[in-house]
């Protein structure tokens, strides 16, 4: 059994105050009065407190943040099977009083990008064209953030960390692929960071959203026997992408001042010992069971092969047929299990972004829609009229027949 563990604290920055010349320039312009005066009042460089993130799998405390005392704080962990591997993730976000500084870190999304379509994957597995961390924070930031201004793009601090990460990984997992006999597994990164700008209410914000990519090329054993021939696999590398985001956002003309104490609130998460050893023990459990099923179906069936294959083929029809109805049987069960977790972790991650899912009654179309927005309309075209006014009806008002959206979960 696999088992993927994500970046709780996004890789450390470098100790040296790399933002220094923009505060410098900040105070030579007279800005640096207001920035610190504002976040004063926000609560930053005050009184802290800790807060705690449950894994509810295994009902204990995963992670302790220290934040703002009067900061306002949200966070879940997901422990469970994921597409292909067990997982656990970690989502959060805090945020001041005035909304107007917070730091989040959102849920990790991934998507394979395989070499050979017969490549078996989980059946909730997304396949995806490969998207470096400029296509992907271009593709989802103006969902994340309606109406926002891409100002710069840079090459995120993170960046240097992810790769010594990535060389770790593949050091460590060389000498297993070599006593496997595997092709060996390859790592490489992409992280970049957005600088955006919008307005929140009347207010304009400014926000940096860092995007980081890790990518995994890792061999998967691939039939390549047609029907009725002996069993025959091969290596093909098979690529899968892992995407996070992290947010850091102050209101406009104060990023730069705060953005070292919003580092320093990010940088505060930390993992509970004895909740390690717990997911420890348990990947190790499912690990071990799992490699033991696999090897004596390897074994079981390169003997029949070697052996009995002239009798295996008489019975391989009734045999199929038998396996591939308990297949049927696993995987319905699978599939109904993952698309339980799946509908939650949805509904857990609209309330992280501060979305809602809704549906038309009228034809059953469903979308998600910011909660910036509650009076929400569309008509048979597919427009929408969104808006805040409670007992506005744009029928009658608006050219076109308009339903009323009904806010359901996943």
């Amino acid at each position: 059994m696999n088992f993927r563990r994500f970046p709780i604290a996004d890789l450390c920055r470098p100790a040296v105050l790399s933002r220094g010349g923009r505060v410098l320039a900040a105070a030579l312009i007279g800005g640096a009065a207001l920035a610190i005066s504002s976040m004063a009042a926000a609560g930053l460089g005050g009184a802290t407190k800790e807060v705690q993130i449950v894994d509810p799998y295994f009902n204990m405390v995963a992670y302790t943040m220290t934040i703002p005392a009067a900061w306002n704080f949200q966070g879940a962990v997901m422990t469970g099977p994921g597409c292909d591997m067990d997982q656990s993730m970690v989502a959060y976000r805090v945020w001041s009083d005035d909304l107007r500084y917070g730091v989040q870190r959102m849920p990790i999304v991934a998507w394979y990008t395989v070499q050979d379509p017969r490549t078996m994957l989980g059946p909730k597995c997304k396949k995806m064209p490969a998207l470096t961390a400029t296509d992907y924070g271009n593709k989802v930031i103006p969902t994340l953030r309606p109406g926002a201004q891409i100002v710069s793009v840079n090459t995120a601090p993170q960046a240097a960390g992810l790769v010594e990460s990535n060389k770790q990984m593949e050091a460590v997992l060389a000498a297993n692929a070599d006593r496997l006999r595997q092709p060996h597994p390859r790592f490489s990164s992409d992280a970049q960071q957005f600088r955006v700008q919008y307005a929140m209410g009347k207010d304009p914000e400014e926000e940096f959203l860092q995007v980081m990519e890790q990518v995994s090329e890792m061999p998967a054993s691939t039939m390549v026997s047609r029907p009725g021939q002996v069993l025959r696999t091969q290596w093909t590398m098979t690529r899968k992408t892992e995407a996070w985001i992290v947010a850091e956002r102050a209101p406009k003309g104060q990023l730069d001042a705060a953005a070292r104490q919003l580092e320093v609130i990010r940088m505060s998460l930390k993992e509970n010992p004895e909740w390690d050893k717990k997911i420890g023990e348990w990947i190790r459990d499912r690990g071990n069971a799992q490699i033991r099923q696999s090897w004596a179906i390897t074994n079981a069936s390169l003997k029949a092969s070697a052996q009995q294959h002239d009798a295996l083929m008489a019975r391989g029809q009734a045999f199929n047929d038998n396996m591939r109805a308990q297949g049927d049987r696993r995987n319905a069960e699978f599939a109904r299990a993952q698309d339980a977790k799946s509908r939650h972790t949805a509904d857990e991650v609209d309330h992280i972004l501060d979305q809602q899912y809704y549906v038309n009654p009228s034809n059953g179309q469903k979308s998600t829609i910011s909660t910036t927005y509650s009076n929400n309309w569309q008509n048979g075209a597919g427009e929408q009229v969104l808006t805040n006014i409670q007992g506005y009806d744009p029928n009658g008002q608006v050219q076109g027949n308009w339903t009323q959206l009904q806010p359901i979960k996943h």
